[in-house]
């Protein structure tokens, strides 16, 4: 009894230690989607001044980055499962901000497009890192809560830079935004490594047994060697719940990224919005819609898929389909209003509904995933959704605009773009078929 009682402050310590961890994580990949999406405040600005189409706009603003991220993608999963996370993190994280800032010296198009492709580059290694490490500091049962909070970093971050961004550039131009963008990632390095220790890995398997003395800095490793390439691309294979996922994850992506590169440009062109109130509409859409729907989402996810009657982790899948479905009806809501308080209205629903499914979606993913496996795994999603999703969703959008024509091109190449949302609400849909059977088969 008594060691119990001593074991209680410790297990107690673990906890609140394993959510300051989380928010510091959060707010490093925070600094990622400012430094990622800070071109999207500045389309109009940069387009005029080297006179470029919508498609070279889509070329700078996600395919050109999408390939240098795709690049690095592999080789930087493959280091996540095998070195110190935490050391990794810090140093792409200072790479990417000094890239970011190097884009305010750009004088050509190609110029900008080489210092973009370097925070590409960078960036690839930021979500395999960080995902692996909440993994191994939160059990299954509070993962999708875990994940989905982090994931508050595509809000909190698109939120900032949309609402401070939108004032710099109209006030001071656009280079002074990409120079003001570098500095809070060369900030949250030096206290992600003052404050966040290397977790072990397999730490949340320990401590879903519920052993009180588990914590994830203290846990032993799991005995499993880090998975190779080709053996983790056999287990996802053989488990149709995870390659749906992923699946639904990518076309997801490809209409958010849209959505964040031409927002304000649709604003601006189609409802006649001045820069800086179009950019403050879609900041509230991210820092409020965009932190509050996903929030709920990520606690409904564990709640929903840890019945009294074990784990129902095709109940993820479902929330996700259903988060999924509202994105289609405010995306087209929004495209086709011809009032302005009612595409905004409706672009802060989107906003919030197309980040809804992050917890749930990769809270799956990673629990049908071995520990060290995740990280080159997820290394791959995020390649795909870089390259299918990030790459060509922003590209695919300009390009149709650029067809269209006219003051309208992008109210229909918006409406166009939604069909990709419509496959990934029926990916989630296929993965609930077989997401229970792939997680209990014996990997």
């Amino acid at each position: 009894m008594s060691e119990t009682f001593a074991a209680a402050p410790a297990k107690a310590k673990a906890t609140h230690y394993r959510w300051l961890v989380l928010a510091v994580l959060t707010a490093v990949h925070s600094t990622h989607h400012i430094d990622r999406n800070v071109l999207s405040v500045v389309v109009e600005p940069i387009r005029q001044e080297f006179g470029l189409s919508d498609g070279q706009m889509g070329m700078l603003g996600s395919l050109g980055y999408a390939l240098a991220f795709a690049v690095a993608a592999i080789p930087m999963g493959y280091l996540v499962d095998r070195v110190n996370r935490r050391n990794m993190l810090v140093g792409i994280l200072a790479l990417w901000s000094v890239m970011t800032a190097v884009c305010a010296s750009a004088n050509s198009y190609v110029h900008l497009l080489l210092a973009r492709m370097g925070v590409g580059i960078a960036e690839s290694g930021g979500a395999p890192t960080a995902m692996s490490m909440v993994s191994d500091y939160f059990p299954p049962k509070q993962r999708s809560t875990a994940i989905g909070i982090w994931y508050l970093s595509s809000a909190i971050g698109t939120g900032i830079i949309f609402l401070v961004g939108g004032f710099l550039a109209q006030s001071f131009g656009w280079r002074t935004v990409f120079l003001v963008a570098g500095i809070p990632g060369l900030v949250m390095g030096a206290i992600l490594f003052l404050v966040v220790r290397e977790p072990r890995r397999g730490a949340s398997e320990v401590l879903a047994l519920d052993i009180p003395e588990a914590s994830p800095a203290a846990a032993v490793d799991m005995p499993e060697k880090a998975a190779t390439p080709r053996e983790a691309f056999a287990y996802v294979i053989a488990r149709p719940a995870i390659l749906s996922m992923m699946a639904g994850i990518v076309l997801a992506a490809a209409m958010s990224s849209a959505f964040a590169l031409w927002s304000v440009s649709f604003l601006v062109r189609v409802h006649h919005m001045p820069l800086a109130l179009a950019g403050v509409s879609i900041a509230a859409a991210f820092s409020v819609f965009g932190i509050v729907i996903p929030l709920i989402s990520g606690l409904m996810g564990d709640r929903l898929s840890n019945s009294k009657h074990g784990h129902r982790p095709e109940r993820l899948a479902l929330l996700s389909a259903t988060t999924m479905t509202g994105v289609v009806i405010c995306g087209v809501a929004a495209a086709l209003s011809g009032s302005a308080p009612v595409a905004v209205a409706m672009m802060c629903l989107w906003c919030g509904l197309m980040l809804a499914h992050n917890g749930p979606a990769n809270a799956l993913v990673l629990g049908l995933l071995r520990p060290r496996m995740r990280g080159v795994v997820v290394a791959t999603l995020q390649t795909v959704a870089t390259v299918v999703g990030t790459g060509l969703g922003p590209f695919l959008v300009g390009v149709l605009s650029d067809v269209y024509g006219g003051p309208n091109s992008l109210r229909w190449a918006i409406m166009t773009g939604m069909s990709l949302n419509v496959l990934a609400v029926l990916c989630f849909l296929n993965a609930a078929r077989t997401a229970r059977r792939d997680s209990l088969l014996d990997g």
